[in-house]
C-alpha cells in the first residue's frame, strides 16, 4: 500500500493531466458541437490576438540577436569541456523533423495559394510571384523558429549549467510554489498534445486524400491513425540516441531524394527551368518586405493573417512546449550561439530551398493547381505530382511522399511522446511504459478530437494553448537573462 502510494505521489502529473485530457475528450463525444463553431472560433482568437502573437516573435528574434553577438553566445550547453552528443547532420535532421515535419507536405504548394490569394500584392514591392513565395518564407521561417530557438536555449542551459529539471516549469525562480510548477507541467503537456493532434489532423488528411485518389479506394483515417501510432511508439521506446535519431536520419535522405526527383521530373516534363532564380528572387522579396509583413496593426490583412500567418505562430508556440524541451536535450555541447544560429539559420535555408522547388515547379500548373488547393487541399499534393508524371511513375512518386508524410509524423509523435512523459515525471530518466502510455494517448486523442470536430477544433485547441507558452516565454525570458548576466560575470 505504501508502494503504491508514492506511485500515485510520483506520477501526479501525469495522473492529473490525463484526468482533465479525458475529461475534455468525454464531454466532446457526449455533446453535439457545431463543428462551424470551431472555424470561427479559431479565426477570431487569431485576429484579436494577432498584435500580440506577432510582437511575440519579433521579441524573440531580438533576444537572439542579442546572445548570438554579445559574449553570452560563447557559453557552451554542459560546460566548457562538454563534447556533442549528436553529429551536426543528425542534429539538423532532428530539428527539422521534429519542428515542421507533416506541415511541409501539407503546405508544399503554398506559394501557389497566395499567388491568387493575398492582400500584399500592390501593396509592397515585387512581382506577385516573388511576393507570394516570400510571404510563404514569413510564415515559415524567422517568426516562428525563434520561438523553439530561444525557449531550447533557455531550457537547454538550465538544465545542464544550473542543473535544474528538463521541464519549462524549470524557467521560472527557485521560489516559485510547487503547485504553480506542476500546473505549468500539465498545461505544457496539454499543448503538446494539442501541437501533436493538430499535425497528426493534417497528416492523417492528406494521407487518406492520397491514398484514395491515388488508389481509387476508401481507406479508413482512423486506422492510419492507429498504426502510425503503433510504430511511432516502438520507436519512443527504443530511446533517442536509436529510433529517433534512425527515424530522423532516414527522414532526411527521404525528403533529399524527393526533392531531387521533384526537380528532375519538373524540369524535363513542365520546363522548369528557372527554380535558383526564382528562390534567390523570393528570398530578396523577402527581405525587402519583411518590415512590412511584420505590421500587425494592418486591419487589412487581419483575414489573411488568421488563416496563416498568426495560425501558424500559434501552432508552432503549441509545439514550442515540445520541440525546446526535445531540442534542449539534443544539444549539450553546443555553445549559445550554435544553438541560436543552428534552431533558426538551418531551418530557414531549408525551407527557401523547399518552397523553392515546389513553388517554381508548380508555376507551368498554376490554375488547375489552385483549383485543386481551393476543391481539397490535402489532396491537391497528389494532383501536383499526377502532372509531373504518369503511369507507374506517378503511383511510385506518390507512395514515396506518403512514406515521407509517415516518417514526418513518426518522428514527431515519438519525440513528443518522450517530452510528455519526461515533464511529467519525477524520474531522471523516463521510464518506458510512461513513454509508451502517452504515445498511446497521444494517438487515441487525436482520433477523437477529429471524430468530433475535425481539423477546426484540433487547430482551436492548439492556438489557445499556443497563446499561454507565448507569455510562458516572454516570462521565462526575462529570468534566463537575469540570471546569465548575474552568473556569467
Amino acid at each position: 500500500m505504501h508502494k503504491f502510494t508514492l506511485l500515485l505521489k510520483k506520477e501526479s502529473r501525469s495522473i492529473i493531466a490525463f484526468a482533465i485530457l479525458s475529461a475534455i475528450l468525454v464531454t466532446l463525444l457526449l455533446l453535439d458541437f457545431d463543428k462551424n463553431l470551431f472555424s470561427e472560433i479559431f479565426h477570431d482568437i487569431c485576429v484579436y490576438t494577432r498584435e500580440f502573437v506577432g510582437y511575440s516573435t519579433v521579441f524573440c528574434i531580438l533576444v537572439l540577436l542579442f546572445l548570438i553577438f554579445s559574449r553570452y553566445g560563447n557559453i557552451r550547453l554542459g560546460g566548457e569541456k562538454a563534447k556533442p552528443e549528436y553529429s551536426n547532420f543528425s542534429w539538423f535532421s532532428c530539428l527539422v523533423m521534429a519542428g515542421m515535419g507533416i506541415g511541409l507536405i501539407f503546405y508544399s504548394q503554398e506559394p501557389l495559394y497566395h499567388l491568387f490569394n493575398n492582400p500584399y500584392v500592390g501593396n509592397v514591392s515585387g512581382t506577385p510571384e516573388e511576393i507570394a513565395y516570400s510571404l510563404t518564407l514569413y510564415d515559415w521561417t524567422f517568426n516562428v523558429w525563434a520561438l523553439y530557438g530561444l525557449l531550447s536555449i533557455i531550457i537547454g542551459y538550465l538544465y545542464y549549467n544550473k542543473g535544474r529539471a528538463l521541464k519549462l516549469s524549470s524557467i521560472f525562480p527557485g521560489r516559485t510554489q510547487e503547485w504553480f510548477k506542476n500546473l505549468i507541467d500539465v498545461l505544457m503537456a496539454l499543448g503538446i498534445v494539442a501541437g501533436l493532434t493538430t499535425s497528426l489532423g493534417l497528416g492523417v488528411s492528406q494521407l487518406k486524400s492520397g491514398i484514395d485518389y491515388v488508389f481509387m479506394t476508401n481507406v479508413n483515417p482512423y486506422l492510419l491513425m492507429l498504426i502510425v501510432g503503433l510504430v511511432a511508439t516502438w520507436s519512443v521506446n527504443s530511446g533517442l540516441k536509436r529510433g529517433v535519431k534512425w527515424l530522423s536520419n532516414l527522414s532526411s535522405i527521404l525528403v533529399f531524394i524527393l526533392l531531387v526527383v521533384i526537380s528532375v521530373l519538373a524540369y524535363m516534363n513542365l520546363n522548369v527551368s528557372n527554380t535558383i532564380s526564382y528562390t534567390l528572387n523570393g528570398i530578396g522579396n523577402f527581405i525587402r518586405n519583411y518590415i512590412h509583413y511584420n505590421d500587425y496593426a494592418n486591419t487589412a490583412s487581419d483575414d489573411w493573417a488568421a488563416g496563416w500567418a498568426v495560425f501558424y505562430q500559434l501552432w508552432y508556440a503549441a509545439w514550442t512546449a515540445f520541440v525546446a524541451v526535445f531540442v534542449a536535450k539534443i544539444s549539450k555541447g553546443r555553445t549559445i550561439r550554435e544553438c541560436a544560429w543552428g534552431v533558426v539559420l538551418f531551418p530557414a535555408v531549408f525551407e527557401a530551398v523547399w518552397f523553392g522547388i515546389f513553388g517554381s515547379a508548380g508555376l507551368p500548373v498554376k490554375e488547375q493547381l489552385y483549383a485543386a488547393m481551393q476543391n481539397n487541399l490535402p489532396q491537391s499534393v497528389f494532383f501536383f505530382l499526377h502532372q509531373l508524371a504518369s503511369g507507374g511513375g506517378y503511383v511510385a512518386l506518390s507512395v514515396l511522399v506518403m512514406v515521407v508524410i509517415c516518417f514526418f509524423f513518426i518522428t514527431s509523435s515519438d519525440s513528443s511522446s518522450y517530452v510528455v512523459a519526461t515533464i511529467l515525471s519525477d524520474d531522471k530518466e523516463v521510464r518506458s511504459f510512461n513513454k509508451i502510455a502517452w504515445s498511446l494517448i497521444q494517438c487515441v486523442a487525436a482520433m477523437i478530437l477529429f471524430y468530433c470536430g475535425g481539423l477546426a477544433l484540433i487547430q482551436s485547441a492548439s492556438v489557445v494553448l499556443g497563446l499561454l507558452v507565448l507569455a510562458i516565454i516572454f516570462l521565462g525570458t526575462i529570468v534566463f537573462l537575469y540570471i546569465l548576466i548575474r552568473d556569467e560575470k
